[in-house]
């Protein structure tokens, strides 16, 4: 295979500036998580130049197209994510919407279409089949539009990667690459999973200067409810990677009437659905105590969440190997990552592959996360996840094979209980009056 390998290769330098043109329509129309549109649209088209059927709506945005070889063996997914980020000070921020891929997700696409342009002609020489998936929302923003497409039943989670899970779209796929950007080209071993909370409490308005005694402070509960969070933290074993932050997303309408309402939104990440749990379960017992100290009331809304990534050795290992091919590079190891990947959701039931590119300078998420050498952040992924997919389908799909069959981590109606706790509501009220 050694050969074919050498020949994708080298048909992707070919097609640099084509590649580059790519790179260059997807950073300069960022769009946020379920309005992908424009974005979605080029990306079937450039599928369809391939002579590929593309399967489209998948979660409003999202993409699958198909080859199979003829002969029997693993279908493989090959992945990019459709979304941008807010981040509208970003120098490829979108004027009108502020949307910036400020996370990479272009870097990803490029990648993921630069593959499929030299797969596609080769599949024959395989066995088994490539699933190329662009799947919208991995950012977990803009939870106001996500809540109404949930209300209106477009969608169920908030992350576009459970939502295809939920849909089938996963079901018949062993195995999924995906390419991230980044500083370097590494493989993290973990991420964190977390619950998004939404926390309303609920007091009794009355004037702040003639009779604050009349009124039930929401934003006084919401206050000692992070103070009781705050002094949880050292309770947290250090394995877990427990982190707790977020915001006070209202506080009050008016400085001098006791504010009658209150909300913070908060996000639980840790390494273990386990820990996730716990730590959720930390976080409601001081919202609780911080409503009834004060007697008034607190709504609990899991908004859902991810789960955590548990990346595949064996999968690693077959990407080391071809970037030490491809250019003598060596595959860091970052270990365990504090943030978080819908990546995570496919990794409970399939064996996934989230690897780093370099060519990225700034703080990811931030206006200064840019592309600085295009050949490391999109023609050598490019590059890996070629080479990747030859070895793990040519020789007869040995590699694949044995990969497909390794213990899964999670059953789907494990997964999905867990993920109906990430999206349950609870309202406790201790107002006597």
């Amino acid at each position: 295979m050694k050969n074919l390998k050498q020949t994708l290769i080298a048909e992707i330098e070919a097609k640099k500036d084509e590649i580059s043109a790519i790179a260059d329509f997807l950073l300069k129309n960022p769009e946020t998580g379920y309005k992908e549109f424009k974005t979605s649209a080029f990306v079937r088209n450039e599928l369809e130049k391939l002579g590929l059927q593309v399967k489209t709506d998948l979660a409003i945005t999202g993409l699958r197209a198909d080859i199979d070889s003829g002969r029997p063996g693993p279908k493989i997914a090959i992945m990019g994510e459709l979304d941008a980020l807010p981040v509208p000070s970003h120098p490829f921020a979108d004027q009108q919407t502020g949307a910036a891929h400020a996370c990479g997700h272009f870097a990803q696409l490029t990648m993921m279409l630069a593959a499929a342009k030299v797969l596609v002609p080769v599949i024959k020489e395989l066995s088994g089949s490539i699933a190329f998936i662009a799947v919208p929302a991995e950012e977990f923003q803009s939870l106001e539009y996500c809540r109404k497409l949930i209300a209106d039943g477009k969608i169920s989670y908030c992350g576009g990667k459970p939502e295809f899970i939920k849909q089938g779209v996963f079901d018949d796929i062993d195995m999924v690459l995906l390419i991230h950007a980044g500083h370097d080209t590494f493989t993290p071993a973990s991420f964190n999973g977390f619950c998004m909370k939404q926390i309303i409490f609920k007091g009794r308005a009355a004037h702040g200067g003639l009779s604050p005694w009349a009124g039930i402070n929401a934003a006084t509960m919401a206050r000692q409810a992070l103070n009781m969070i705050d002094g949880q933290r050292d309770t947290f074993n250090d394995k877990d990677s427990v982190r707790i932050h977020g915001i006070i997303s209202d506080g009050g309408n008016a400085v001098n009437v006791v504010p009658a309402r209150a909300e913070l939104e908060l996000q639980v990440r840790a390494k273990t659905p386990e820990a996730v749990k716990s730590a959720c379960s930390v976080v409601d017992r001081c919202v609780k105590a911080a409503a009834m100290a004060f007697g008034g009331s607190v709504e609990i809304h899991n908004l859902g969440g991810y789960m955590p990534y548990q990346g595949c050795p064996e999968l690693n290992a077959v990407h080391a190997e071809n970037l030490k091919e491809l250019c003598g590079g060596v595959l860091g190891d970052f270990g365990h990552r504090g943030s978080s990947t819908d990546m995570g959701d496919v990794s409970m039931l399939i064996p996934a592959l989230h690897a780093y590119s370099g060519g990225f300078s700034g703080s990811p998420h931030a206006k200064d996360f840019v592309m600085v050498d295009f050949e490391l952040a999109c023609i050598q992924g490019a590059k890996l996840l070629a080479m990747d997919a030859v070895s793990l389908l040519g020789s007869n799909a040995e590699k694949a094979k044995a990969i497909a069959s390794l213990p899964k981590i999670m059953d789907k109606k494990t997964y999905f209980e867990y993920k109906e706790l990430l999206s349950s509501s609870e309202e406790f009220d201790y107002d006597q009056a």
